[in-house]
Order: structure tokens, then sequence, then C-alpha cells
């Protein structure tokens, strides 16, 4: 186990560099000219912004910018904003708001989906099943932005239920209906596969031979199509929490919330390659830190499973 731990480590190198200089080619390669666009309409002082040029790497060639972004990042100097800011700074003001509402989201996904999925799975083919995946359907088919707009003007402005937006310093309340929109998708999908999953399990001869044995109805759920049921889904739900921080730009933008995706978006809008890219490296590494836990999940799962 632990050189597979370390080799899953040594992995992660070259897949945050390649992804970072990717990312940084894109935003490099994005049209118009970031300086210029310092100035608005007004006239365009050569001099200044030469020395904005000069103060931000962006008179050198891409290769360099990378290579400085590169060295600067491993002593945690992610560079400035062009409005001036620490980008450290900027990611530690959004990154907690965009952590509670991917915490909720995934809290909400999973034990909803798991559950639903469980009771639809276990009773296949009966009405709830059938009430089940309709609705698991409908919000699979429904993009984010509608779902988010119908539920902020329901629960919101016509029943009065929940806060509309979130505001710049949400709590709890604030962010429930935004994190019940970020993780509707993915409820849907932990629904649909975890009943795939049970209905599987359950015509496999092991369970069979274990009702054979005169193992109870419920230790045999819980031993035996559960846990083996659950494999893939821990899978998902794990890849999904870096799914949920960086796919929340949607999100953020109809409920208002100061969070990651919203910084992203405005990053981008305006090129800051050192903040588009310092965010992008840091949800790299979610991903592949939550990969990692999860592959060390299957030998708790299943105990046949080993690392060479």
């Amino acid at each position: 186990m632990g050189k597979y731990l370390l080799r899953r480590i040594l992995q992660m190198i070259p897949v945050v560099i390649g992804t970072t200089l990717l990312i940084y080619a894109l935003v490099f390669a994005l049209p118009g000219d970031p300086v210029a666009a310092m100035f608005g309409d007004k006239p365009i002082n050569q001099a200044v912004a030469q020395q904005i040029r000069s103060e931000y790497n962006l008179d050198k060639p891409f290769i360099v910018q990378y290579l400085i972004f590169l060295k600067n990042a491993l002593t945690l100097n992610f560079g400035k904003t062009f409005s001036g800011q620490a980008v450290i700074d900027v990611m530690g003001r959004a990154f907690p708001v965009t952590i509670k509402l991917a915490i909720m989201a995934f809290v909400f996904e999973a034990i909803f989906g798991v559950v639903f999925g469980i009771i639809s799975g276990l009773k296949r083919g009966k009405w709830y099943d059938s009430v089940i995946l309709v609705v698991s359907l409908l919000l699979i088919s429904v993009p984010t932005f509608v779902f988010g707009f119908v539920l902020q003007f329901l629960m919101g402005v016509k029943w009065g239920l929940l806060p509309v937006t979130a505001g710049s310093n949400p709590g709890f309340i604030d962010l429930l209906m935004p994190a019940s929109v970020l993780g509707s998708v993915s409820m849907a999908y932990i629904i649909r596969l975890t009943r795939s999953e049970v209905s599987s399990n359950m015509a496999e001869d092991y369970v069979r031979t274990a009702r054979a044995k005169g193992m109870s109805n419920s230790s045999v759920t819980l031993r035996h199509i559960l846990r083996n049921s659950m494999i893939p889904v821990v899978t998902y739900l794990g890849t999904d929490i870096g799914a949920l921080m960086g796919g929340a730009m949607v999100t953020e933008r109809i409920f208002n919330i100061n969070g990651i995706g919203n910084t992203l978006y405005q990053g981008i809008l305006r090129g800051e390659g050192p903040l588009v890219v310092s965010i992008v490296t840091v949800l790299v590494l979610v991903f592949v830190i939550c990969n990692l836990v999860v592959d060390m999940l299957y030998a708790v799962l299943d105990p046949r499973i080993r690392y060479a």
C-alpha cells in the first residue's frame, strides 16, 4: 500500500504541471489586450502600459511567463491581480465560500442520492421506483441555470422560504438553496448509479448463497448488496467533490455568491493569467487528492482489493 501511495503522489506532479501549462496557454491565447482593457474608454498611456506589462511579465514570451509563475508558485507566491491585490489573498477570500457551498452540495447529493437509489434498487418495478426515475431524469435534463432560476423564483420570491441571493458573507441558510441547485444533477446520477448497482448485485450468486444459508434479509442487504454496490458510487462521489468546486460558476452567478467560480469567471474575462491558473491549480490538486482518497477507500469497502 505504501508503494502504491508513493507512486500515486509522484503521478500527481506531471498532472498538475501539464494542466497548469495547458490553462496558461489558453489564457495567453485569449484575444484582446488585458492591459488595454484596464484603460477602458480612456486613451492608452503607452509609458504606463509598458510599465504594467513589465511588472506583470506580459512583455516576455509565453514560456518564460509560465516558468516564472511556476517558480513563484512553489513558494506560494502567485503574483498580483491587475487591481494590485495578491492572488493568494483573493483566493483566500473566495475559496472558503465555495468550500462551504461544495460541502453542503456534496452532503445533499450523497445522502439523498444514495438513499433514494437504494430504495429504487431494492423495490425495482414499484410505483415509487418509477417516480424516483422520472424525477432523476428531469433533474438531469433541465439545465442548471433553468432549475436555479425556477427554484429561486418559487422558494425565494413567491413563497419567501429562503434568501434569493447569498450575499457577501453567506451562512448555512443563505447557501441552502444554491447547494441544492449545485448538487441536484449529481444527486440524479447517484440515484441512477446506486439503483443500477443494487439491482445487479441482488441477482448475483453470492446473494442467493447467503440467503440459502439462512442469513437474514437485512444482513444480506447490508453486508453483501450495499457494500459491493457502494464501490462505483464512492468513485463518483470522490471525483465529484472537485467538480462541485470547479462547476460552481453558474450557481454562484445565479445566486450572487462571491466564491471561487465567480472569481474564476471574472479572471477569464479580464485575461488575468496568474489568477486563473492559480485557481485551476488548486482545483486540480483537489481532484487528484480526492481520487487518491477514493482509491484508498476501495480496500475498506472490498477486502479483495489489494495494491501491488
